[in-house]
């Protein structure tokens, strides 16, 4: 195909995306070279380089659902068996009717045990896969699975070194990319949606940019926008998901992409740079100061004792945001403080949150939150005399001032994380010149312009 077929501003686009892949190739990714084998080895597995030109296919080894197991080598054979648990059954009494090895029994026993997503209940449907080889005929057992819905499964796989390794797999959907550009006049959210981007994404955006830049009249007027999002099966439950957004030209512009690092996803500038600001997070918006931390006469002990954190008045139900990224260290009723959740920061460094009316739906010990993350609501659980959030900074189990005190904050991508970042630009980059060259071009191919190129 010809190409005048493609107009000036495509082929600017496909230039720019092949000399950012050449640059990435020769320049970027040697600067790593000295990782280790480890550090290398993991950037080929989240991403198949060979399949370059037609896109990479992420994998999220901690949600995707794996593929079905194969034979090691061609003398080996795989048997799969379901079974259902009936009255009277034994964990010990199903491996050992399936010809589970006993030694293998007792380690899948004891895993399961200390397991809350497993559950040996009657009715349950276990799915075994063994292993054997024709001239020894001893099984093992590789792999046993539990579909818990649809989207979810337990699984217990067996490690090279004969252990078993729980872990409960999602199906990963495939998403299919969109992309909307366009100019603001006024409003970036209004005008967003006049070019054909969903409301909610457009909040979304331009919440994104104004968390990156404090974003004036001057800085929004007469600019471009792009948004790159991704939409998912509506059988898989998954809300769309920005996966790109600039403001202004695409040489000095405001461009944020998202990431997803083994603490979970968040969005980058095009450097690696975390777009969390260095000030305190606003645990909960428009809320009153209403006792600060110190000794003071307690409202309702009525004796002088020390208030070892910040009281923050507001409404019941308003929504209670993670002052910084961490792992939930404890969730429930705490005495008087009511419904709690503490957060570990780092070894030294913990918060909680007190008094709260409810947590958010699906926090559970052991979930990771991200900087402004909703963790749960306010209420006046607890010794409390009205409505507010009592949140307390803790170094090394001493109780800090929280006004003054320092609290982890993500930092700028750097090794083998900004070398799979910088290759997730490329890939998204490609996938998008590709599909808006195809689209343009099919929506080119007129008869009067096949009849023009035919001559």
């Amino acid at each position: 195909m010809k190409m005048y077929f493609f107009k000036k501003q495509q082929r600017d686009y496909l230039f720019f995306t092949i000399a950012l892949l050449i640059f990435t190739s020769l320049i970027a990714l040697p600067t790593f070279a000295n990782a280790s084998a480890n550090s290398t080895a993991s950037i080929y597995e989240r991403y198949d380089l060979s399949n370059l030109l037609s896109g990479w296919e992420q994998i999220n080894p901690k949600s995707a659902l794996p593929t079905e197991l194969i034979p090691a080598n061609a003398n080996e054979r795989l048997i799969t068996k379901k079974i259902t648990v009936k009255k009277g059954d034994t964990l010990y009494g199903v491996l050992k009717k399936a010809g589970v090895p006993l030694k293998q029994q007792r380690q899948i026993v004891a895993t399961t045990l200390k397991q809350k997503a497993f559950r040996f209940d009657v009715g349950l449907t276990m799915t075994l896969t063994l292993r054997t080889t024709p001239k020894s005929k001893k099984k093992e057992l590789v792999l046993l699975s539990v579909q818990q819905n649809k989207n979810r499964r337990f699984a217990l796989r067996m490690q090279p070194n004969g252990t078993y390794k729980p872990a409960v797999e999602r199906t990963q959907y495939k998403g299919k990319l969109q992309y909307v550009v366009g100019v603001i006049k006024k409003s970036f959210v209004k005008d967003a949606q006049y070019f054909g981007l969903p409301a909610s994404l457009a909040s979304q955006a331009h919440k994104l940019l104004a968390e990156r830049k404090k974003l004036t009249k001057k800085d929004i007027v007469k600019k471009d926008f792009e948004v790159i999002y991704e939409v998912y099966p509506k059988a898989s439950g998954i809300a769309p998901r920005i996966q790109y957004v600039r403001l202004g030209k695409r040489t000095s512009s405001l461009q944020l992409y998202f990431f997803e690092r083994g603490s979970g996803g968040s969005y980058y500038d095009a450097n690696g740079n975390t777009i969390v600001k260095k000030g305190k997070i606003e645990l909960v918006k428009n809320a009153r100061m209403s006792s600060k931390f110190g000794y003071r006469i307690h409202p309702i002990l009525k004796r002088r004792i020390l208030h070892a954190g910040m009281d923050y008045a507001a409404p019941r139900g308003t929504p209670i945001h993670a002052a910084a990224d961490g792992k939930v260290d404890f969730i429930g009723r705490k005495g008087g403080y009511g419904n709690q959740v503490s957060l570990r920061h780092n070894k030294s460094t913990q918060t909680s949150y007190s008094h709260m009316r409810k947590f958010k739906k699906g926090l559970k010990r052991g979930s990771r939150v991200k900087a402004g993350d909703i963790i749960g609501y306010v209420g006046t659980t607890g010794r409390s005399t009205g409505p507010h959030l009592h949140f307390e900074v803790r170094k090394n189990g001493k109780a800090v001032n929280p006004l003054t005190a320092e609290l982890p904050r993500p930092s700028k991508l750097v090794g083998v994380e900004l070398a799979q970042f910088k290759l997730s630009q490329v890939r998204l980059l490609l996938q998008v010149a590709q599909q808006r060259i195809m689209t343009n071009t099919l929506a080119s191919l007129t008869p009067e312009a096949i009849a023009k190129a035919a001559l």
